[in-house]
């Protein structure tokens, strides 16, 4: 398990910036490779059993979905932009384990998880949310220091990295139409697809930098965006 891009927070210090390009992408298409091939052997249990998964539950993440809710420009934009920048600072922008990045990270994240994950729109629920927010960065700003964030980084960082890469996968859980005892085992191995990107762009984001995460949740996503395009 040592050698699981989950375990592995210290490689920028022994590796080259092209060693750790190779070992994300290496990592994220055998990942995702192999959460491809449950989510198939799901499939057919399923079919075997005379139920069409894909029938019994909608999942909001599959681009045949957005296409037939139309506004394609939109659609590749959030794909494109909107998802993997928002989507990165939820889960990612603390895992830096910098004093005033944590907090920054602490600040918008409520926000975040109403505006963008729960389409919160109020300005009443919004504001308070947002000062909710402010609050944690000053707290985070004036009673900690950067020398206590490297102590604890050496102690949490692996997991921290755990939480933010299974984390993201489950959240995709909200995306289905119904999910139920029937339909949960194809939701849970659809999730583990998403929960692959989890994995790669979590090592990438601690040993590269946050925006080679970005990077790689944009390029994730191209195929879905391929998918929009030629619908």
């Amino acid at each position: 398990m040592k050698k699981f891009i989950l375990n592995r927070p210290n490689d920028y210090l022994t590796h080259t910036r092209w060693q750790l390009l190779k070992t994300t992408l290496k990592w994220l298409v055998l990942l995702w490779l192999g959460a491809v091939c449950i989510r198939m052997l799901c499939f057919m249990a399923y079919m075997s059993q005379g139920l069409n998964p894909q029938e019994l539950t909608r999942f909001g993440g599959d681009p045949t979905t957005r296409v037939a809710s139309g506004d394609t420009l939109q659609q590749v934009l959030f794909l494109l932009l909107w998802a993997p920048l928002a989507e990165e600072l939820m889960f990612r922008l603390g895992l830096s384990f910098r004093r005033r990045t944590v907090a920054l990270w602490a600040g918008l994240l409520p926000f975040l998880w109403c505006f963008y994950l729960n389409s919160v729109r109020q300005w009443y629920i919004l504001v308070p949310v947002a000062l909710l927010g402010a609050l944690f960065y000053f707290l985070i700003t004036r009673y900690t220091t950067p020398a206590q964030w490297k102590v604890w980084r050496s102690r949490y960082i692996i997991p921290a990295m755990w939480v933010s890469a299974v984390g993201f996968g489950l959240v995709h859980f909200h995306a289905f139409s119904v999910l139920n005892g029937q339909v949960f085992p194809w939701a849970l191995c659809t999730v583990l697809v998403p929960m692959s990107l989890g994995f790669a762009a979590t090592y990438a984001r601690v040993n590269l930098g946050f925006w080679w995460g970005v990077l790689l949740h944009c390029l994730f996503n191209i195929p879905a965006i391929l998918i929009l395009l030629l619908n």
